[in-house]
């Protein structure tokens, strides 16, 4: 397949939007990784992309890159080689590490019912959510929602945070009438750092869903108006919080040492 140079080549085109607006990527279901260590997690989970966009000059500088090129092409997926100019404007990163794949959204499914559910309520900083995304699969949460407001989980930079962690757990954006008719019969629990319960006095074998509200707003009033308890992870004198995704992977990590 010849070299490819013109930005006005369809799939280009295509990459350059699932880049940079979410409401491609919505519309599209698919999304960009970049580097071979994503583009390798997103195949150990079975996923295949629908094509990769490469340059020759850093397949033939990285072994690990030319391997998994010639992996995919035995794969029989499109693998386009494009020139570095290209390879740049379709990054989203400053220094592009030669690859970058097209890969369906990953639509996993919920277990039934689930038994711990994690929220991000109204999070804006993508590479918090990536954190946390990252912490959940690693801690095997069942189900994790978005609530409006929350940054797209699609995100590059939330890609990038979440390292395959979009592969491996579950990740729906749900209006607040929808999560509670998807976990009416799970206690509810709000991080909260004037809460009235120690996070490890929680007896959270029991079916659960946790609560962490954004950085800048905290939860949303549909949030406190569900019965809840308040859990709060104790810190030294004179500090105020905890970052989200930080507060979010201790109190899913007590879960999973408690299970």
């Amino acid at each position: 397949m010849p070299l490819i140079s013109s930005p006005h080549n369809d799939r280009i085109k295509l990459v350059r939007l699932l880049q940079r607006q979410s409401k491609t990527r919505r519309r599209e279901h698919r999304l960009v990784l970049e580097g071979v260590r994503l583009v390798h997690d997103a195949l150990d989970t079975g996923a295949l992309p629908d094509f990769v966009c490469y340059t020759g000059e850093a397949a033939a500088q990285n072994t690990a890159l030319h391997d998994l090129i010639a992996g995919l092409e035995a794969e029989r997926v499109s693998c386009l080689e494009v020139t570095e100019a290209l390879m740049r404007d379709m990054s989203d990163t400053e220094t592009p590490q030669g690859i970058l794949g097209v890969f369906p959204w990953p639509d996993l499914p919920i277990p039934e019912p689930p038994s711990l559910v994690l929220v991000a309520d109204g999070w804006r900083d993508p590479g918090n959510l990536g954190t946390m995304l990252r912490s959940a699969a690693g801690a095997g949460i069942d189900l994790v929602i978005l609530t409006p407001g929350t940054v797209d989980p699609f995100n590059p930079k939330t890609l990038r945070a979440g390292m395959g962690a979009h592969f491996r757990v579950p990740v729906r954006v749900l209006d607040w009438s929808a999560l509670a008719s998807t976990v009416s019969d799970l206690s509810f629990y709000l991080a909260d750092a004037a809460g009235e319960t120690a996070y490890d006095a929680v007896d959270w074998t029991q079916p659960a869903v946790i609560v962490v509200g954004g950085e800048a707003h905290g939860f949303t009033t549909t949030a406190h108006a569900i019965p809840h308890t308040r859990v709060r992870i104790p810190m030294a004198a004179g500090v105020e919080s905890l970052n989200a995704a930080v507060a979010a992977s201790i109190l899913v990590y007590e879960a999973r040492r408690q299970r």
